[in-house]
Formats: C-alpha cells, sequence, structure tokens
C-alpha cells in the first residue's frame, strides 16, 4: 500500500491509526532507500548522555512524570514532567514497560534489553527537529498499526523483538507498513519476529530471510509475501500461515533441525522440516486446507531414516490436477480432504520408498490426526539387457513381493504382488509429465496374489513411474521403456 493511501486512512480512521515521525531536519531532495538486512551482533547502546536526556526508572504510560528521570549534564534527577519535544535522547530502561497513549516528539530514542515500548496511541506523532534521528531496539517494541516515518534510521538489534500489526508487515521499500522511514532500517536475523495483527495480514518482503524465531498470532491469519527459513523455532499461536508460493524452512540441518512450537496456528501451503537425532521422534506437521487441521506426523525405525527433511505441501483441487514430477518417488499423496490434497517429499532414502500409514483419527476440534511410518524397501536390483529381469519390493504387511518386469521393457511388463489383507489396490503407470498412461483398480481378496500383464508399445522411450497404492500405503518403482 502506498504512502498516500496511508495517509488518507490515517485521516479516515483516525481513533485506530497513529504515525511516528522519527528524524530531524527537512531535506529537499528525497530519496528512497531499501530496507537493509544484516547481523547486528556487534551493535552496542550508546551510554554516553547530555544535559536533558530523559530515562524511565519505571513502567507507566508515556505522560506519567513520576517513571521519568532526567540528565543535568552530571546527575541523574527526578523529572518534573514527561519529555517534551526535540529531546536528545530518550531511553526505554531495562524491566521497564512502557505505553504510549498521546502525541509525542523524540529525535532519539532507544529500547534497552528487556524493556518494552508499546505504541497504542491513535493519534500519536513524533518528530525530531535537528540533525537525524533513530530508533533503536535492544528490548521489545510493538507496533501495533503504528507507522515510523522519518529521516532517521531504524535499528532492530540481535536479541531484539517486532511485534508487527500492520496489515501490510514490513515492506522492502518502506513505502507501507510499519517501517516507513527514509534513512536505512537495519533488521537482525537473530531477532525475533511476531505478527499479532487483528485482521488477516501480509508479511511484507522486508524482513531478513533467515531469522531465528518467526511467531504467528492472529487469529485472521498471516500471508507470506517471502520464504522464510527459521533457525530456532516456528511458534504457531493461533491462526493460519497462509504461504502460497513462498515454503517456509525449519531448522537448517539434521543437526540443527529447529522446532514448531504449536497451540493453535496451523499452516496452509508448503512447510519443510530437517530432522535428526534430536527431533527424530518428534516429526509433525500441523497443517490445514484453509477450512480445517491435519496434523501429519511420521516416525522410522530405520537409522538411516531417521535424518534428512520433509517437506508437507497442501493442494488445492482435485488429485487429476498433479502436475508434481512423478519420478521423485518419494512424493506422494498423504491425504486427501474436502478441499483438496496433502503431499509429502522424502529428501533422503532410496528411489523406491515406502511410507505406511499407522493411524487416522478425528477429534472434536474439526482437526485430523494422521501417523505414518518411513520405512526402507528392500530392492533386488534388475540385471541389465536380460530380457526376464525383474524389480522386486518385499515388504511384510498389506501389499507384499511385488514384483515387475523386464526392466527395462519394450512393449510390456507384468506387476505381481501378495496382500495378506483385503484391499482395494490401484496400479498406475506414469511419464514424467506427470500423465498417467496406465491405471487400473483391482478388488483384491485376503492372503491372495494377483498378477497384471500391462502392454504399452505405444509408450516412447523413457523413465516411468509405477505406483502401487491402496487407502494405506503408497509403493513406487522407477522402470524404464527401452528404445
Amino acid at each position: 500500500m502506498g504512502k498516500n493511501k496511508l495517509r488518507n486512512r490515517q485521516t479516515a480512521y483516525l481513533s485506530t491509526r497513529m504515525r511516528i515521525v522519527i528524524g530531524t531536519s527537512i531535506v529537499a531532495a528525497a530519496s528512497l532507500l531499501l530496507i537493509v538486512v544484516f547481523n547486528l551482533s556487534d551493535v552496542k547502546e550508546t551510554r554516553a548522555f547530555s544535559s536533558g536526556d530523559y530515562r524511565t526508572i519505571s513502567s507507566g504510560d508515556w505522560g506519567q512524570t513520576d517513571i521519568w528521570e532526567v540528565f543535568d549534564g552530571k546527575n541523574w534527577s527526578e523529572a518534573s514532567m514527561p519529555p517534551e519535544s526535540n529531546i536528545s535522547k530518550i531511553i526505554i530502561s531495562k524491566g521497564n514497560d512502557v505505553h504510549v497513549t498521546e502525541e509525542i516528539v523524540v529525535s532519539m530514542i532507544s529500547i534497552e534489553e528487556s524493556a518494552k515500548l508499546s505504541l497504542e496511541a491513535n493519534v500519536l506523532k513524533v518528530s525530531g527537529s535537528s540533525g537525524k534521528g533513530s530508533f533503536e531496539v535492544f528490548g521489545t517494541l510493538e507496533m501495533g498499526t503504528c507507522i515510523l516515518e522519518g529521516k532517521g534510521d531504524f535499528v532492530l538489534a540481535n536479541g531484539a523483538t517486532l511485534i508487527i500489526g500492520s496489515d501490510d508487515g514490513i515492506d522492502k521499500k518502506a513505502l507501507s507498513g510499519n517501517i516507513q522511514m527514509k534513512g536505512k532500517v537495519l533488521l537482525n536475523r537473530d531477532a525475533n519476529y511476531i505478527f499479532n495483527g487483528t485482521v488477516k495480514q501480509g508479511s511484507g518482503n522486508g524482513l531478513p530471510g533467515m531469522i531465528k524465531n518467526l511467531t504467528i498470532s492472529n487469529s485472521s491469519g498471516v500471508v507470506l509475501q517471502q520464504s522464510f527459513i527459521v533457525i530456532e523455532s516456528l511458534k504457531l499461536e493461533k491462526g493460519i500461515l497462509f504461504t502460497g508460493r513462498f515454503p517456509v524452512t525449519i531448522g537448517t540441518s539434521s543437526i540443527a533441525p529447529g522446532a514448531i512450537d504449536r497451540n493453535n496456528g496451523s499452516v496452509c501451503g508448503k512447510l519443510k522440516r530437517w530432522y535428526g537425532t534430536i527431533n527424530k521422534d518428534q516429526i509433525f506437521f500441523p497443517m490445514n486446507d484453509g477450512k480445517a487441521g491435519t496434523i501429519f506426523t511420521f516416525t522410522s525405525d530405520i537409522v538411516e531414516y531417521q535424518k534428512g527433511m520433509i517437506e508437507v505441501v497442501s493442494h488445492e483441487g482435485t488429485l487429476a490436477q498433479l502436475s508434481s514430477n512423478p519420478f521423485d518417488a518419494r512424493q506422494v499423496v498423504i491425504g486427501i480432504t474436502e478441499y483438496g490434497y496433502y503431499t509429502a517429499l522424502l529428501s533422503n532414502g532410496p528411489e523406491e520408498a515406502w511410507l505406511k500409514i499407522t493411524s487416522a483419527l478425528s477429534d472434536s476440534n474439526n482437526e485430523n490426526k494422521v501417523s505414518w511410518k518411513i520405512t526402507k524397501s528392500k530392492v533386488k536390483s534388475p540385471v541389465n539387457n536380460v530380457a526376464d529381469s525383474k524389480s522386486k519390493i518385499e515388504s511384510h504387511e498389506g501389499i507384499q513381493n511385488i514384483v515387475c518386469g523386464p526392466n527395462p521393457f519394450k512393449d510390456k511388463f507384468f506387476v505381481r504382488f501378495f496382500s495378506d489383507v483385503a484391499t482395494t489396490a490401484h496400479v498406475q503407470l506414469m511419464n514424467s509429465g506427470g500423465q498417467t498412461v496406465y491405471s487400473e483398480q483391482m478388488n483384491v481378496y485376503e492372503g491372495s496374489n494377483q498378477f497384471e500383464y500391462i502392454s504399452k508399445s505405444d509408450l516412447p522411450p523413457g523413465v516411468y513411474m509405477l505406483r502401487i497404492s491402496n487407502t494405506s500405503e503408497i509403493h513406487t518403482v522407477k522402470l524404464i521403456r527401452d528404445k
């Protein structure tokens, strides 16, 4: 949203919006400065004071005189009044929580570690008078729907917390959202970012792409407008995080997998998770199709499957619209809902992988819980250039002893498998474009062998994927159509 529109909105909604102007002298030539993101681990608080500087000594409202001390050039003493316009420096001291509820004017303000400044005034205006202003955050800044504007610099330091309430989040070009300052905007990747708007809000595209902690606390939802790698924790307090085409990745490796801390939130879109020794028993994905939630969990008894990455994606529409490459054989459909379906992609293990459902429950909160086991398929390698060469997968429950061959095949091949349970099996063959070139559904009796001869002489040479599945398990085998 542009600045003019924001100003119009402020005029129309004076009771719900406020504007903070930081900075000082009016410069004739205004230049557009982009938000700069970098690591500010070496940023230190400035402790040199000048006569007339203010600092807090307790929590309270900005307009309360008794929460302030003033510096006379040598000593600090009780203030006789709250800070007036154009005070050189104002410090929100450690441990203090200050609420801004009236119009004030500042040039420089610093929020110390463990201190908090909450911007709540509907008609708040902040502006400097001489020189370049600055706004430094080492503690917590809760912005609400406030707009920070002016010629000063904004610094969010290592370990600080920024609570974002604007409908437009943080904009990279500083043209919309909470921060619209013309100076440098320096955002630390090791800070904490919280979205707590009251209506559905966009994230903007101005935050670091890699951040320490991300919290979603908006019951109306947050729409991503950039991708994120969350180093430590994604906290889902309430509302849906809509990722769209921007994935969220939790962790940076199998030895630094990060975490998801969930209260009542979920993710609609694309969520990637690293997992390893630290969290191999807690690989869960709180997903949502936009209407109802499903929690997917993954476990494995195989050591080599206990580290890697899993990507779960919620899709709109029907399975017929799926255009993903089927030759990443570990990408499978793990859930179907009234509004779409979910797929999972395992980024480890062999080409022939097996996901087996272990439980599926529904609770009273309109939320499903589905558990999958990642298990290793035993593959008998085909003998090259031998007409009767076969690919074989053996398992121990449900569909077992899958054999197909020859592989590579020319005009036809066979599929054979055994099932120790009564089930409906689906046999599909897909080409490299994701199109199904063969599909058959069959009713399988308990303890029976199934044999299918598939003649596909019209297929062009290339790589294909054979998929055999039922409602609880999926098996995939890569086949080659020879010239």
